[in-house]
């Protein structure tokens, strides 16, 4: 058939008319969906289009940057930007249209315009934040009040860096002694999958949120093209919904991320960070140092007024106390005579009884010993009419009654003498100041003794008498 063409012939047709119709290089506005650099340093690139709304792929092209051009594109390009040339950028480039009969269509880059991805970032940047803010949630962690002791420590880092280790030993050897307890979870911090890394940091974290006080998130230093990973949208809200307060220490001072946006605090290095938790012991420390020192102040005021005061209460209270004990002393004199009055009336009746009784024993003997007497004469009379023979019973007689005699007397003397030793040791007994030594007391109303419960009432005034001193009581009940 007439007008066959091979597919060599095809294509070499399609390479002609591609160097007719573009003779010149061609400037592009296409995002890097891959991005892989050999061992030889030849950058290989897959560039996509997508549909703004649906985000649908509407083109795809590969492209290269032969090594010798991409050792001066890529420095300039990360220079100019501060963003690493990587997968996910919109980039406007210089291309020439290659097209080879084996390996087909390519874009051969010549150059990349630097100015159009800062305006890109800085769009998409912008377009983060108004999400975040429109969604309510850009300042939800910094409503989240950071304790006044933020001592555990969940640490969002790389085990290597150096940012950590300057932040662990800043911790460590504070001036103050302060104790921090840190817990490391470790993370990548830079590049594509730093985002993602994070935000599984954060997870775990949020399984054990209870034993956290605040979380932290640093990486120390590294150069400004290392911080896009920061301005994500899936990281910045992950960090404005965390529960905990989220303190950043990114290592750079110019420019915040999005990630230090929507943090409770950002801090510029991880050294600042630890000198922040730091202050926060310093403020509760100083603090307590002021409270202590108007305590003092407070207790050392109150401690000279109660003094003061009970100065004043001694010079009111010591007449008054004197007066209560001169009177005190005077009703003590007066119950002390009245009581000796009192013994002293009792003795006297007892002495007189016991003289009284003395003199009937006297007489009761002195009649007992004169009918015995009179007994014995009439025995003697009768013993002179009788006979000789009887002279001899009757003295035994006589005898025997004499005997009986002596010994009634004398069982009488002594038993006057027994009640006569009670007597004195009744009267012994009953003085007033061997019962009070002994440990009985006289408790008097209005300088009467109360011997009963009966004669008092609730409010009455009693005084009781001890062997030494008295006591003022007041009565609030009875038993009886």
């Amino acid at each position: 058939m007439e007008g066959q063409l091979s597919l060599s012939e095809l294509n070499s047709l399609v390479k002609e008319t591609l160097q007719v119709a573009f003779p010149e290089q061609v400037w592009v506005v296409a995002e890097i969906a891959e991005m892989k650099v050999n061992r030889n340093g030849h950058c290989y690139l897959e560039l996509v289009e997508k549909d703004q709304e649906s985000e649908e792929i509407t083109a795809r092209a590969k492209a290269t940057i032969w090594s010798w051009q991409f050792r001066f594109i890529q420095p300039y390009f990360e220079t100019s930007t501060g963003q690493a040339l990587s997968a996910g950028l919109r980039v406007l480039i210089s291309v020439s249209v290659e097209f080879h009969e084996v390996y087909g269509y390519s874009l051969n880059i010549k150059d990349i315009d630097p100015t159009y991805t800062l305006g890109d970032m800085a769009r998409r940047r912008m377009e983060i934040i108004r999400r975040l803010t429109d969604e309510g949630v850009i300042d939800m962690n910094k409503e989240i009040p950071i304790p006044d002791v933020p001592s555990r420590i969940a640490v969002i880092s790389s085990p290597t860096a150096a940012g950590y280790e300057d932040f662990i030993n800043q911790l460590a050897n504070n001036q103050a002694g302060y104790r921090f307890y840190t817990k490391l979870f470790a993370s990548t911090m830079q590049g594509n999958d730093a985002p993602a890394s994070i935000m599984a940091a954060l997870d775990y974290i949020y399984e054990f949120e209870h034993l956290f006080d605040v979380v932290v998130i640093i990486r120390g230093g590294g150069s400004q093209l290392d911080l896009s990973c920061f301005d994500d949208y899936e990281l910045a809200l992950n960090i404005a919904q965390f529960p905990l307060p989220v303190l950043t220490g990114i290592g750079h001072e110019k420019d915040d991320t999005i990630a230090d946006m929507v943090a409770n605090t950002r801090l510029k290095t991880p050294t600042a960070v630890a000198e922040f938790l730091i202050g926060k012991y310093d403020e509760v420390a100083s603090e307590i140092e002021e409270l202590e020192s108007a305590f003092f102040d407070q207790i050392s005021t109150r401690m000279s007024e109660e003094n003061q005061r009970i100065d004043n209460a001694i010079r009111l209270l010591k007449p008054l106390v004197s007066s209560k004990i001169d009177r005190a002393n005077f009703e003590l004199k007066q119950q002390s005579q009245s009581i000796t009055a009192t013994v002293k009336e009792i003795l006297n009746r007892q002495q007189f009884r016991i003289i009284q009784f003395s003199d009937f024993l006297k007489a009761e003997c002195h009649s007992y010993l004169k009918v015995k007497n009179n007994e014995l004469l009439s025995l003697t009379t009768q013993t002179s009419f009788r006979s000789k023979y009887g002279l001899v019973g009757e003295k035994q007689a006589i005898e025997e009654d004499e005997r009986r005699l002596l010994r009634g007397v004398k069982q009488l003397l002594g038993k006057q003498s027994d009640k006569l030793e009670l007597l004195l040791k009744t009267k012994q007994l009953v003085d007033p100041k061997t019962i009070l030594e002994r440990g009985f007391s006289i408790t008097l109303k209005d300088g009467k003794a109360v011997k009963n419960s009966d004669e008092l009432e609730n409010g009455d005034e009693l005084e009781t008498i001890l062997a030494q001193g008295k006591i003022r009581s007041r009565v609030e009940g009875t038993k009886h």
